[in-house]
């Protein structure tokens, strides 16, 4: 399953994990998925695990198809809501990098990507030294599973 996702009303938070081999057009089932869940909340900040993912050949390519594809979802959060994308390989971290800069362009918004477990946790508002909340970046499936 190359995407899983839980949402955590109490800590404001939606929680994505990429495995595998991760597509655009599977990142944004993902974030269609949550959409539609009843518990989804344009204010919740987003913390994205892309540790154990592989984006394919043509991702660095494809960076700027999904800026545009999810430009409706950026506009339409609450400015307060954060994101932050653990990316703590060489290449993802990268890749990661790459759209964070596209999506900075285009529409600035609270983001950073980050190959720092502890930053990225904080930067959503968890407590780094909490091993519930370091966990959310460690497991191999959260939650709902998107597709």
């Amino acid at each position: 399953m190359p995407a899983s996702y839980d949402i955590l009303p109490d800590r404001n938070l939606f929680v994505v994990r990429f495995e595998g081999n991760i597509t655009v057009d599977q990142n944004m089932e993902c974030l269609l998925a949550y959409h539609a869940d009843p518990l989804s909340d344009s204010g919740h900040h987003m913390l994205l695990d892309v540790e154990e993912c592989r984006f394919p050949d043509r991702f660095f390519e494809e960076t700027q198809r999904i800026v545009e594809r999810l430009r409706p979802y950026h506009t339409g959060r609450d400015p307060r809501a954060r994101t932050a994308i653990y990316a703590p390989t060489k290449v993802n971290f990268g890749i990661c990098k790459l759209y964070e800069r596209a999506v900075k362009a285009r529409m600035p918004y609270p983001l950073i990507v980050t190959r720092d477990a502890e930053e990225a946790l904080a930067y959503v508002d968890l407590d780094p030294k909490d091993a519930g909340m370091r966990a959310l970046l460690h497991v191999p499936a959260i939650g709902r599973t998107a597709f």
